[in-house]
């Protein structure tokens, strides 16, 4: 039996539509007031021990999670807080819907994936004793928290409520809710009038004031700090040079600097980011013993080690305001991500490798996972977006039988390692798991170790139990994937995630979802490039979806290895021109380059030291910095998200340049180069010749035998760009070549 009752909206006046669910009708200084209306669906049902229930997991998104009580659907919004006081929530309701003499199943509450959900029996706990509804109710307001200079909190919407005695299923139907903030009293995460450049420019983008549009997506634009363990501050520097030239001003200190408890090192974070609040990026650089993990305790049996934890900087919350990844390993491991980092950003490998992905998964969770897909329905959805968006290919390997792209029966390493040695930019794993396995196809470190992948690094996504599990001295396959070599050189993976613990099952799918949506650039005003943005950000909207217990564990447990600052590539390499001045007097204090790539990023350096930087917009960058101190060579790098790198040298003179002050000249050819160069001096004599690499390091030098002309053997040089400078004298000359091979 139905019956529908109706009420008087007290809300009236036009609406600013938001999202699919929710509608903001009015705000002041202490007053959010909102709608909210869903589609209702039409019910589904499952049989539980002879009895036909309503199983709302074909039809919703999310539903509540407390094991033996109702299952219901549950819908999430994030609202912006004033900075101080104490929030209330208040509703009321336009009509309720009344179903009587229905059941309910019940949840099954969190499940970790080393459980298949399929043997975790449906119970009908004690709340089916008891005569009330459940939940006790319809709107209720989560623990307020803190995302860099902004207070806010998550709203937990049920429209529906099951009295199990009495049989009876209301459904609320425009709901309105009024969170009114108290400001005589003291709240939970009040701000004290931090101000944060980073948050200031994007606001206006992503808050409809006050109300945020879906999660409060965190920008990339800022500084990087960078945390080694003293043994490896020598392997790291390179890539620390690498991200000043770029344009991501960079600092590098050691744990005897920092301190080496986790304790230590996150006050010295939350000192620095005091003093830059522009700090987007930490990269921890050593294993756990090096630089330690934190754990938040024990559950379930298992310590939570993480390393989000450095990422938290503001409130007693679990958003983070910073982007943690880790390089974990010894020097030569370190070594290895370093150069497959520089290669990745600076000279990727040609084709369209980074227009295909992997989607590996189990044939279990139906009912349970994420918008109640079992993982190889998730995967394929996700499969859509990406070819929606233009991946060539997306290989299905699904346990099982499901047609499409996936072929009969289960998959094996000997069908997934070929694919992923033919090139992927993507990879992402939905399943069971161990320390160093993906169940599904027993996909192991070791296949890895195999790979033959050199230059076609993907990012690892691993939804799965312990695939980031790397304390007390255990390796795990996201570790695999970020050391693995082949023939002396970095094969693997650009980044990999992983979890610490036994993962829950539906939490993190939503973080996959996410960064599908994200990667395709469904959204207009979240658009995130590198791995960091993509990965905390989709974090960000699982805490959103699931903000209680479960929600949070993943957040605290889930390692990204790899450099958060690294700019994800998802489309063949394009290139990209820039022109600009050849030398510049001391005097100068810009440069002005025209580049046909707007957005652009254009930086420039002086011996690895960020000066300024600026966005290509209207075919030029105009880069401004402080007077200089030095004449030696400046360099200019732009860099934008599926473009090559550009990098060249500007001659800095100790004045305006004359025709007559710089007699030395010469010539450098061919450029491109390949084995050999000829160096011809036209003007003067020389001495010796150099050939310096971006990074400043001399990779070659020999004296000038004629003064005037010398052949240069450049076999043995990497791909990439120089600097060839000839001396004589207290002259100097510097040209830019590129070398092939």
């Amino acid at each position: 039996m139905k019956k529908t009752l109706l009420f008087c909206s007290i809300f009236l006046g036009s609406f600013i539509s938001y999202s699919q669910h929710f509608q903001l009708e009015s705000e002041n200084a202490k007053s959010i007031k909102f709608q909210f209306d869903f589609e209702e669906k039409a019910f589904e049902y499952k049989e539980i021990n002879g009895q036909t229930t309503i199983d709302f997991s074909k039809t919703f998104k999310i539903l509540s999670q407390e094991k033996g009580a109702p299952a219901l659907p549950l819908f999430h919004e994030t609202i912006q807080l004033p900075e101080k006081g104490n929030p209330e929530i208040e509703i009321t309701f336009d009509q309720v819907t009344i179903f009587e003499n229905v059941l309910v199943a019940p949840s099954k509450g969190v499940i970790k994936r080393n459980v298949e959900p399929s043997s975790v029996a449906s119970v009908f706990g004690s709340v089916y004793n008891s005569n009330a509804f459940y939940p006790s109710q319809v709107a209720s307001l989560k623990t307020p928290f803190i995302w860099r200079s902004m207070r806010a909190a998550v709203v937990e919407v049920s429209p529906y409520q099951y009295n199990p005695v009495t049989k009876q299923l209301i459904v609320y139907e425009g709901i309105h809710i009024d969170v009114k903030t108290n400001t005589e009293l003291v709240g939970i995460n009040e701000l004290y009038g931090q101000t944060d450049p980073v948050m200031k420019s994007i606001q206006q983008k992503t808050v409809l004031n006050p109300t945020i549009e879906k999660y409060a997506p965190v920008e990339e634009s800022g500084s990087m700090l960078v945390i080694a363990s003293p043994t490896l501050m020598e392997e790291i520097q390179p890539l620390v040079d690498w991200k000043n030239q770029k344009g991501i001003r960079s600092q590098l200190v050691s744990t005897a600097t920092t301190g080496v408890t986790d304790t230590d090192i996150h006050t010295y974070i939350q000192n620095y980011y005091t003093s830059h609040p522009e700090l987007i990026y930490v990269l921890l650089v050593g294993d756990d013993e090096d630089i330690p993990a934190h754990t938040y305790g024990m559950s379930g049996g298992e310590n939570l080690f993480s390393d989000s934890y450095y990422g938290q900087m503001t409130g007693g919350d679990y958003y983070p305001e910073l982007f943690v990844g880790r390089f974990s390993g010894t020097e030569s491991n370190v070594t290895t991500m370093v150069s497959r980092t520089l290669e990745y950003e600076k000279n990727p490998f040609a084709g369209d490798w980074m227009e295909k992905a992997i989607g590996l998964g189990s044939n279990e969770g139906d009912g349970i996972g994420d918008d109640g897909e079992p993982d190889w329905q998730h995967l394929r959805n996700i499969r859509t977006v990406l070819m929606g968006y233009g991946y060539s290919e997306v290989s299905e390997f699904y346990d099982g039988s499901h047609g499409g792209e996936d072929a009969t029966g289960s998959p094996n390493s000997g069908v997934i390692l070929p694919v992923v040695n033919s090139g992927i930019g993507l990879f992402n794993y939905t399943g069971h798991g161990d320390v160093n396995l993906c169940v599904t196809g027993n996909f192991q470190s070791s296949h890895i170790n195999q790979a033959t992948n050199n230059g076609k690094y993907p990012f690892v996504i691993s939804v799965a139990c312990n695939n980031g599990t790397f304390t007390s001295g255990t390796t795990c396959i996201s570790e695999a994937w970020t050391r693995a070599t082949q023939n002396g050189t970095p094969s693997g993976a650009i980044g990999a995630a992983g979890s610490s613990i036994l993962m829950a099952w539906a939490q993190p799918m939503q973080t996959q979802d996410e960064m599908a949506e994200i990667i395709a650039e469904t959204y207009s005003d979240n658009h995130k490039t590198t791995l960091g943005g993509l990965f905390y950000n989709s974090q960000m909207s699982m805490l959103e979806e699931y903000p209680a217990g479960s929600g949070i564990e993943v957040m605290q447990t889930w390692v990204l290895f790899g450099d958060p600052s690294a700019q994800f590539r998802n489309k063949q390499t394009l290139p990209i021109t820039v022109t600009h001045t050849g030398n510049v007097p001391m005097n100068a204090t810009s440069i002005t380059a025209a580049c046909n790539v707007d957005g652009a990023l254009v930086a420039v350096s002086q011996n690895n030291v960020l000066l300024g930087s600026a966005i290509a917009s209207g075919g030029q960058a105009v880069i401004t910095f402080p007077t200089l101190t030095t004449n030696d060579y400046l360099l200019v790098t732009a860099t934008k998200q599926n473009y090559a790198t550009y990098q060249h040298a500007v001659q800095v003179a100790n004045g305006p340049l004359g025709v007559n002050e710089l007699e030395l000249a010469f010539e450098v050819y061919p450029n491109p180069a390949n084995n050999e160069l000829q160096v011809v001096v036209s003007n003067g004599t020389a001495e010796s010749i150099r050939i310096i690499g971006l990074d400043g390091k001399v990779v070659l030098a020999k004296q000038f035998l004629n003064g005037t002309q010398e052949t240069i053997n450049s076999s043995s040089l990497e791909a990439g760009s120089y600097i060839v400078e000839i001396i004589s004298g207290t002259q100097n000359v510097r040209k830019n070549i590129q070398i092939l091979h």
